[in-house]
């Protein structure tokens, strides 16, 4: 076990005996049994039935279907592919609840008879929202809404939300809904995945009284980035030369009331700590916290704590740019759930594999000027085919071969390097008739 500035450092369970789970519930008939939208579905013998249906999804395709539906054919059974008529009408018999199976599976094995990295025995996590550009369809406007970008043009959209672990690139829990659903609606249904020991940090787009009152309500930890003007009672702090406050609220802003009549809550005066946090360009941030210790949870630790949240955004740029996750494959609503949680699941699991190349990756590099990570981009490349190898056969060594893969071209750590976050604009990336054949 190794400590740095309370962040613990543990051996994790093998992500093969994880993957092993996997595949275990693919082949398990009731997975078919509850996944399937219906009764006859998947009872009759098909070029491409129920188990390599899923498979097939969870290989990232991103290149026209036929082609992908070509290639995998020739890569599970050698024989002629499908059309893609025909795996359109198989893909609608399937949940997408299959992959969110399959993840709970992960996430649970993940965390269960295993250690893991912590901060001071919490579990530490970030919560934030996204929007994701959608392809046109009445379905898919019915579902999910519109939005209009800055050129007036009405796409269509949703609203997502991640629940990630920030020291171990666990996807915990996903979100996708209707585009005007509130952000904080989404953490709610994150919060059944929930563990005690979490600690949650949020952006600033989270700072509301009636919000801390909630997790306080659910004993749910958190750091949270406020406005300077959140409350008048901290005003003050923000220019005295404090760099923590514990107060007492007592009192519930009238915007606040609305949210809490609106969910049932009724408030009673609640203790929150403010820690300040000065920036490295002199710039003064104020963090709420339920964390009141000051010495068990020194003010000192705040700033490195409260940047382990940039965690997220960069899986967000991951899942973004380099899984695609707007690359969407059809033109449903049910279509747009496969493909969304399918994305997660291939996340995780080369979240998973990382780990192992990782650990292996900082022993080969012991002594070198830098430190070194598993490359996420190349990684993700080599995931393609072969993560359907190690669930077809029961063969070690596509595993081991596909962690060595992982270990090439890595990317050196440079302390102290920042970026800049990058705004892009809201027109389409991928369209559905202009996919890559190579």
């Amino acid at each position: 076990m190794r400590i740095k500035r309370g962040f613990i450092m543990v051996k994790c369970k093998k992500s093969s005996k994880i993957i092993e789970r996997i595949k275990a519930r693919i082949y398990d008939p009731s997975y078919k049994m509850i996944h399937r939208t219906s009764k006859k579905a998947f009872t009759r013998t098909r070029k491409m039935p129920f188990t390599k249906l899923v498979l097939f999804m969870m290989n990232n395709v991103k290149l026209t279907i036929q082609k992908e539906l070509a290639n995998f054919m020739d890569l599970v059974s050698g024989k002629t592919s499908i059309t893609k008529s025909a795996y359109s009408q198989s893909r609608v018999q399937l949940k997408p609840e299959a992959f969110i199976d399959l993840n709970n599976i992960l996430v649970e094995e993940f965390y269960t008879d295993n250690t893991f990295n912590l901060w001071k025995g919490h579990r530490l996590c970030a919560i934030d929202g996204s929007t994701v550009n959608l392809p046109f369809s009445e379905d898919i406007v019915e579902t999910f809404g519109t939005i209009e970008n800055k050129s007036r043009l009405t796409l269509p959209s949703a609203r997502i939300s991640s629940f990630y672990d920030v020291l171990n690139g666990i996807i915990i829990d996903s979100q996708i809904e209707h585009y005007e659903t509130s952000e904080y609606d989404l953490s709610i249904n994150h919060f059944p995945k929930h563990l005690e020991n979490d600690l949650v940090i949020f952006d600033r787009g989270y700072g509301a009284i009636w919000w801390f009152y909630y997790l306080h309500s659910k004993n749910i930890d958190y750091v949270v980035r406020v406005q300077k003007n959140f409350i008048r009672e901290i005003n003050d702090f923000w220019s005295s030369g404090e760099m923590s406050r514990v107060m007492e609220i007592t009192r519930c802003p009238h915007k606040s009331e609305e949210q809490m009549k609106k969910r049932g809550l009724d408030f009673t005066p609640f203790t929150i700590r403010f820690v300040k946090v000065i920036l490295p360009n002199g710039e003064v941030e104020v963090l709420a916290t339920s964390l009141l210790d000051e010495v068990t949870y020194p003010t000192s630790e705040f700033g490195e704590l409260y940047f382990k949240r940039w965690s997220i955004e960069v899986n967000y740029d991951h899942l973004k740019n380099n899984i695609e996750l707007e690359n969407f494959t059809g033109l449903s609503s049910i279509t747009i759930k496969q493909d969304f949680f399918a994305n997660m699941l291939i996340a995780n699991i080369q979240a998973l594999i990382a780990r192992d190349a990782q650990r292996e990756l900082e022993k080969e590099k012991k002594g070198a000027k830098w430190k070194y990570k598993v490359n996420r981009n190349l990684s993700l490349g080599f995931m393609k085919d072969r993560v359907v190898k190690i669930l077809l056969r029961d063969d070690p060594h596509y595993f081991e071969e596909l962690k060595k893969l992982f270990k090439l071209e890595p990317v050196p750590i440079r302390p102290g390097r920042k970026y800049n976050r990058r705004f892009h604009a809201t027109k389409r990336k991928f369209h559905m008739t202009k996919k890559r054949s190579i």
